[in-house]
């Protein structure tokens, strides 16, 4: 029988319990300093030791001795390992302090060692530039491992993120995503300062082109920002009709142009012979634009259908009639009321409230057979992925039209209408806030609106105000010139289905 040689004999007696061995490796990884040696080991063979030592889930067998065979370049002649290439660090390999390797080789044996030189660079992300976070790399790295090592970090895509040197808070030189070069021969040093630039698509302004644009693009932007007909339109689909295929060719246009501001110009033009009371100087409004547009986009009209049930009950012979009705969206009146604040659910409590319909709308009773004064109940019977909801600001009289310029008190976030819902089917009708369209007046009574609207995916809202864009706190989205409010359902499949903002436009960079 072969007799263990004293070396395997001596591992087996100092084999420690994986909670002795785990809380020695945490002690040998605190007070780390700058500049100190690191070591590389194998993913593969250091996950399945966290997997021993692991308190719970715990139980996996001792792992053999170190084998970071798996990361080696065998083809090379030289003394030293070398790594094989294109190898990305926490997912290939991990890199562990020099204390650290030589406690693990001492339980373990093996190996071989790959001891690495670490630089630490000074990330500066533009979004936030004062705020400077610690990248750590060995020189070796190359700068693709970089551009993870930063996305993972700061939770970007990388299709969007473009890593810059940085110098005296210039940009010195663009970091290519795809290179294999070493950080080292990049000329990467130690404490160099980096920025991290992200392509956040979809902020490109809109020209005012004079006329009805004043109401245009509030009402562009809006539905530019709109997840679902994002998405349709964004697909190569080949668009039935004139205005449906310039409004396509615009959206594009905004979501994929590095211009900072984008003339809807054709569009306009499509707009004019589709709709042709657009096209004069008469002050329409942006609901009327919105409610002319989703039914001329009969691809995507959908998204904003929902359905009232309305309910006519007659006092004298107690007959009821139901009619249903849809809607792309709801108009709420405000109430008539001196106080400078009013909620959201109070207006849509008002809406929905049982009415006597006056002696001027008298309902034709099928039952009496002759018009009779009746009550008329209005209930939110289905309701869309994206709902639209208008803020009835106007007074109009024979002589002069009357703003209310009341502030509503709308949600922002979890906006749930459920209990509202009378056609029960089991589903939540919970809703967030991307877009506002703002409604001023001006000097000399001249209309003018502008925008909020919300990426999702970075939870950044922006003003846009025609060709200006700039970035706003979500506190300054409520106000009192909030005219029309965009809404969209979240926890339904149809928004699973979705992809995002951001994955939508990557095809198009």
């Amino acid at each position: 029988m072969a007799i263990p040689n004293s070396t395997a004999f001596n591992s087996v007696i100092r084999f420690r319990s994986p909670e002795e061995e785990k809380r020695i490796v945490s002690e040998l990884t605190t007070n780390l300093n700058e500049g100190d040696s690191y070591f590389v080991i194998s993913k593969r063979w250091y996950t399945s030791w966290q997997k021993y030592i692991a308190p719970i889930g715990g139980g996996a067998p001792r792992p053999g001795p170190i084998d970071n065979s798996d990361i080696i370049d065998d083809t090379t002649s030289d003394g030293d390992p070398q790594l094989r290439r294109y190898l990305v660090e926490d997912e290939d390999y991990v890199l562990v302090p020099h204390q650290v390797w030589k406690t693990l080789l001492e339980w373990y044996n093996v190996g071989p060692p790959i001891p690495m030189t670490l630089i630490y660079l000074l990330l500066s992300d533009e979004r936030n530039v004062h705020n400077v976070t610690d990248i750590r790399l060995a020189k070796e790295a190359s700068i693709r491992e970089l551009y993870v090592k930063v996305c993972a970090k700061t939770g970007v895509s990388l299709e969007k993120a473009r890593i810059w040197g940085y110098l005296n808070r210039r940009k010195v030189k663009l970091l290519n995503p795809l290179s294999n070069e070493s950080l080292e021969e990049s000329g990467l040093l130690m404490d160099q300062d980096i920025l991290l630039e992200v392509d956040e698509v979809g902020l490109a302004g809109l020209v005012n082109l004079g006329n009805t644009c004043y109401m245009m693009n509030s009402t562009l932007r809006c539905l530019a920002h709109t997840p679902p007909i994002l998405q349709y339109f964004l697909r190569d689909y080949t668009h039935q009709g004139e205005l449906t295929k310039a409004f396509g060719e615009l959206l594009k246009e905004l979501w994929s142009s590095r211009k900072k501001a984008v003339a809807p110009s054709f569009f306009k033009t499509k707009l004019d012979k589709a709709a042709p009371q657009f096209s004069g100087h008469y002050q329409y409004d942006s609901h009327e634009l919105l409610i002319s547009l989703l039914a001329r986009l009969h691809e995507v009209s959908d998204v904003c259908q929902g359905q009232c049930k309305s309910t006519l009950v007659c006092p004298v012979c107690g007959k009821i009639a139901n009619t249903y009705d849809s809607f792309t969206s709801l108009s709420l009146p405000l109430p008539s009321t001196r106080t400078w604040s009013i909620s959201f659910l109070s207006c849509l409590e008002n809406f929905l409230a049982e009415e006597p319909l006056g002696p001027n709308n008298m309902w034709f009773c099928p039952e009496c057979k002759e018009k009779r004064k009746a009550n008329k109940k209005l209930d939110l019977w289905k309701l869309p992925e994206i709902l639209v909801l208008h803020l009835k600001r106007f007074r109009t009289s024979k002589y002069f039209v009357k703003k209310i310029d009341t502030f509503v008190n709308f949600p922002i976030n979890d906006l749930d209408l459920s209990k509202y819902v009378k056609n029960k089917n089991g589903e939540s009708y919970l809703y967030e806030l991307y877009a506002v369209s703002n409604h001023y007046i001006g000097p000399g009574g001249v209309r003018h609106y502008t925008a909020y609207a919300k990426l999702i995916d970075y939870n950044k809202w922006y003003h846009f105000n025609d060709s200006y864009v700039s970035p706003v706190n979500e506190s300054v989205v409520r106000s009192k010139a909030a005219y029309l409010l965009f809404y969209r359902r979240v926890g339904s499949e149809t928004e699973e289905a979705q992809s995002s903002e951001v994955s939508m436009t990557d095809d198009m960079d």
